[in-house]
């Protein structure tokens, strides 16, 4: 099981409600995705973002990536992310408790 963690600053001008409803417009799209178990959007302390993506696999997380920049749903969260600001990284379940996670 894969994690992806995407971290980001939101761009000046873009509202908590502008975000919240450019959070949700991603959700069919990666519904759709081979290999997708779960996401959940984090907010820091100190106002950053944390997107993370659980996936099957690495190869699942790599072709969503590919295809989320050519999808018309993506593009209202997209825009509202501070493209200086982001980092993607992938990490490999290496434990856990409970041990089974519900997806």
């Amino acid at each position: 099981m894969i994690l992806e963690l995407v971290t980001f600053r939101l761009m000046d001008d873009v509202s908590e409600k502008r975000f919240s409803a450019a959070v949700r417009s991603v959700d069919e799209f990666l519904a759709e995705q081979a290999g997708f178990l779960a996401r959940q959007v984090m907010t820091a302390e100190d106002g950053g973002r944390m997107d993370l993506v659980w996936w099957k696999d690495l190869e699942s997380a790599q072709e969503a990536a590919r295809a989320i920049r050519e999808d018309p749903r993506a593009e209202p969260f997209l825009a509202c992310l501070d493209p200086g600001s982001t980092h993607v990284s992938h990490s490999e379940l290496a434990h856990s408790v409970p041990r089974e996670l519900p997806w």
